[in-house]
């Protein structure tokens, strides 16, 4: 029956058959690629919005953790402190060698500054300076210092003697921190 067809129809069938061929393969590769697109957008939307909201967890935890080591820091530095307060509630308040030192002080002295430092074991150097009113009362000032028990050594230097009368001095006392006050 196929040679009852002239030559130019059998080429316009050939040319329907294969159109036709295409066509409905390109109608199943789109049906594919639409039943594929409906199975996979609802999972990659899922798993989109999943991952949002572990963010959104991961950055609250990062929150709270930064949070909780603000917090123990502070509990730590509390702590610290705390020690050191019950460590030292046995050592004399400031005051007290703020005291000491003035009443050694006498009337020809006068102290400008008074440095004084905790240390580890009670009162590290203090530094006294002041005006003298001659060489006489800043080496009776010295002695008076030196012959209190609470105090070990006291610096001061020569330079501070070159001159005979109102004497600016600068001297260093080391505490004895084994006598309490």
């Amino acid at each position: 029956m196929i040679n009852l067809i002239p030559n130019s129809a059998k080429k316009n069938i050939t040319l329907e058959y294969w159109v036709r061929v295409a066509s409905a393969w390109a109608y199943l590769w789109a049906f594919a690629i639409m039943v594929s697109i409906a199975i996979l957008v609802p999972t990659y939307v899922l798993i989109n919005i999943k991952v949002s909201v572990y963010a959104d967890s991961a950055q609250d935890a990062f929150k709270s953790v930064a949070d909780y080591q603000m917090v123990s820091d502070s509990l730590n530095g509390a702590t610290r402190q705390a020690s050191l307060i019950l460590n030292n509630r046995d050592t004399a308040p400031m005051h007290e060698y703020v005291k000491l030192f003035e009443g050694l002080q006498g009337t020809q002295i006068t102290l400008s500054e008074l440095s004084l430092e905790r240390a580890e074991e009670g009162l590290g150097d203090v530094s006294l300076a002041g005006t003298a009113v001659d060489r006489e009362a800043l080496a009776a000032f010295r002695d008076r210092l030196l012959a209190e028990p609470l105090i070990s050594e006291v610096d001061l230097p020569i330079s501070n003697l070159a001159k005979d009368r109102n004497i600016q001095f600068n001297i260093t006392v080391t505490m004895d921190n084994s006598v309490s006050l």
